[in-house]
């Protein structure tokens, strides 16, 4: 198989990280934080080793700490959820967004009355940061939620430049990390965030079961998620401080053990010149085909990520994505990827989303060459021998 979906989840992970998790769930794997012994006393030494890892990769030293939890959707849940929140209290988010910010914040919309408004876009589908200013000045936010890179277009957004404006109003900021916290050089103190959500499966290499949130020194966030965490378990109120007070319920430290893997493993390598060389040949090789229409992210060679979203006419995205993987064995994702806002704005209802090329440090020229290849040759015979239910699927 040719893989070529990382922007759900890299594929595959360091050989270093399988063997950091076969290791560990097989001597160490028991429950970190909750007892005396031995093993008990080295899962918890771990953690905490590891959490210095990820505060020394975005230089967050003595400026923020990490929560675990299990998915970079509970971490956003989390900080959402976590802030006091009265009716007319103004959202603003980037088209961009996925679900993990869009849906718990409609549901706030429904339950509270809170407004969530969209970041305009210009022309090229860039952040209007002019525009920008003027709602805010109209409208003063009380949260500003951006995602760092879109899974869909590969555009990496101008978070900093959002996140200053914000702060004249005194907002809260949130920033999305999933597809960057890895991969791009995030300083801690100059992206201007109050907090950072990470996931381990994705850019940072680990495997699913781990990700997380760095929250910023002295903000404090409500309670949203709580149970047991070895700390005055007589006491049925959490702990009062940060970040012990978001961490309820066993850590999985079998993957957290993987993440310390991927961590040192990342040290020696440089998944961003990688990404970068690997999605200049692929957007060449997709312009030079004239069925293809392209949704590259505006700006120049900095603005894009391993990240690219197509389509071909003739086709719905989701039948290319089948005749790829039927007939050649390439993996891509299509459909809408759980970011419908900005596919409004792609204007690509016709085809049912966008067929997406998510690029990984595993993946290689030879990747490209197949893929272009098979688009070249696509075959609509194909979908006649392909199961109805696999057509029928979007996501």
């Amino acid at each position: 198989m040719i893989y070529l979906d990382n922007g759900a989840t890299t594929f595959p992970k360091p050989e270093a990280v399988y063997e950091a998790v076969d290791f560990f769930a097989r001597h160490k794997g028991v429950n970190a934080g909750r007892g005396a012994y031995k093993s008990a006393r080295e899962a918890t030494a771990m953690i905490a080793r590891v959490k210095a890892m990820l505060l020394s990769l975005i230089d967050a030293r003595e400026q923020a700490e990490v929560a675990f939890t299990p998915s970079v959707t509970i971490a956003l849940n989390m900080v959402i959820n976590g802030l006091k929140w009265q009716a007319g209290d103004v959202v603003y988010v980037s088209p961009y967004e996925h679900n993990a910010v869009l849906r718990p914040l409609h549901l706030l919309k429904k339950r509270i009355g809170i407004r969530v408004l969209e970041l305009p876009l210009d022309n090229d589908l860039s952040i209007d940061l002019n525009q920008t200013a003027e709602m805010f000045d109209k409208e003063p936010p009380k949260l500003v939620c951006v995602t760092a890179i879109s899974n869909v277009t590969g555009y990496v957004l101008p978070a900093r430049e959002i996140f200053m404006l914000a702060k004249e109003y005194g907002a809260f900021t949130l920033l999305d990390g999933a597809q960057a916290v890895g991969l791009l050089k995030i300083r801690f103190g100059q992206v201007r965030a109050d907090a950072v959500t990470f996931a381990g499966h994705k850019t940072l290499y680990a495997p699913f079961g781990i990700a997380g949130l760095y929250i910023k020194n002295g903000v404090d966030l409500e309670e949203f998620i709580v149970g047991g965490n070895g700390i005055k378990a007589e006491n049925p109120e959490m702990p009062r401080y940060m970040p012990a007070k978001l961490e309820s319920a066993s850590m999985d430290s079998v993957a957290i053990a993987g993440l310390e893997a991927s961590l040192h493993w990342l040290k020696g390598v440089n998944p961003w010149e990688h990404e970068g060389k690997l999605v200049r040949q692929l957007l060449g090789e997709l312009k030079q085909i004239p069925e293809v229409i392209l949704y590259p992210a505006p700006g120049d060679d900095y603005c894009q990520a391993g990240v690219v979203s197509f389509n071909l006419k003739g086709f719905r995205a989701n039948e290319v994505a089948a005749i790829l993987d039927y007939k050649y064995d390439i993996a891509v994702r299509a459909g809408h990827h759980c970011a419908g806002l900005i596919h409004r704005h792609l204007n690509n209802k016709a085809f049912d989303g966008t067929v997406r090329i998510s690029l990984g440090m595993f993946n290689t020229k030879n990747d490209i060459d197949k893929l272009i290849s098979g688009l070249k040759s696509i075959d609509r015979n194909v979908l006649k021998n392909i199961d109805k239910d696999i057509l029928r699927g979007n996501c």
